[in-house]
């Protein structure tokens, strides 16, 4: 018909590969010199042959769709996305049913090759996905990083650094009405018998349990750190002195009461010295430590595995 041809010199200037297929039959009605082109069967006659080289209807065809809807010659257009394994590339689809000029109810379809823009995503979601990757690493690395520069390496509490950098910034806080500030000194007696008696694996172990048995005990503003060797420092915000005794004296008997075993399962027990010190005037906290310090000291020479808190007289045991 004169009137195809018109219409078909109109669609051939096209600049993207386009096809009409009859609904009914499946057959080619017309196809532009681009989309002739790239056919995989040009002497066929059903389009999933001629166009696409498939055996049977092709399972991302729309002609079934467009025959579910209630209204057939308004139904509107439908975009889809599809890898043609004939020619290995991808293409953006228009479809759209229409009537053509002689009189036979065809599917046009335009397929925009996207091939290249499939692959720049691709190479982009890969680079993204390298640089995700990436960045989770050096987060890990800069989280354990932080880790060793801000904890002790064997019982994963405050280092001394990190223990003064927290401290110092609790010490220096305006504190509510009625709220004191302690800092107590806490030293594992008789340690350096205990490595030498039953080695340092033991006294690793002997560390971590007397750790675990402190940190059980602790608030939530509460400062805990190993200052060094078995010495550990301890800085807690309290209404009243009696407070804090009596969550040390727990500490204390509870660490009595731990029990370890080496490979020979003997049973090992040990204890713990304490010195506290409460905040007066404007005292640094090293000064203060100092002073808890000498509390310690003050509970070792007493006889141990005790508190010291103002004297010598008012130890815990």
């Amino acid at each position: 018909m004169r009137e195809n041809k018109l219409f078909e010199a109109l669609l051939d200037v096209i600049p993207f590969a386009s096809y009409a297929a009859d609904i009914d039959t499946y057959e080619v009605v017309y196809a532009n010199k681009m989309m002739y082109e790239k056919m995989y069967a040009p002497r066929e006659k059903a389009c999933w042959k001629k166009i696409y080289g498939q055996e049977d209807v092709c399972s991302w065809c729309t002609i079934s769709k467009f025959k579910q809807r209630e209204k057939l010659y308004n139904s509107g257009k439908i975009e889809s996305t599809f890898f043609d394994e004939a020619t290995d590339k991808w293409f953006q689809v228009y479809d759209e049913i229409v009537r053509w000029p002689d009189g036979k109810t065809v599917k046009y379809t335009i397929a925009v090759d996207i091939t290249e823009q499939k692959e720049i995503q691709a190479s982009f979601i890969k680079t993204h996905t390298k640089l995700a990757l990436q960045t989770r690493k050096l987060k890990s690395t800069y989280e354990k990083m932080e880790i060793l520069a801000t904890k002790d390496f064997l019982t994963g509490i405050n280092n001394r650094g990190n223990f003064f950098t927290l401290g110092e910034k609790l010490w220096e806080t305006e504190l509510e009405e009625g709220l004191n500030i302690y800092v107590a000194m806490l030293d594992i007696d008789k340690f350096k018998s205990l490595n030498d008696n039953y080695g340092h694996k033991i006294g690793d172990k002997a560390l971590l349990e007397f750790t675990k048995s402190v940190s059980i005990h602790l608030a939530k503003d509460d400062i805990f750190g190993r200052i060094g060797g078995e010495e550990f420092a301890l800085i807690i915000v309290a209404l009243c002195s009696d407070d804090v005794e009596n969550r040390l004296e727990t500490i204390r008997k509870d660490v009595a009461s731990i029990v370890i075993e080496n490979e020979q399962q003997e049973k090992i027990q040990f204890t713990v010295s304490i010195g506290l010190f409460e905040k007066e005037n404007n005292i640094p906290l090293d000064k203060a430590l100092e002073c808890a310090d000498e509390k310690l000291y003050e509970a070792k020479e007493s006889g141990r595995n005790k508190i010291i808190f103002r004297n010598g007289t008012d130890g815990r045991k």
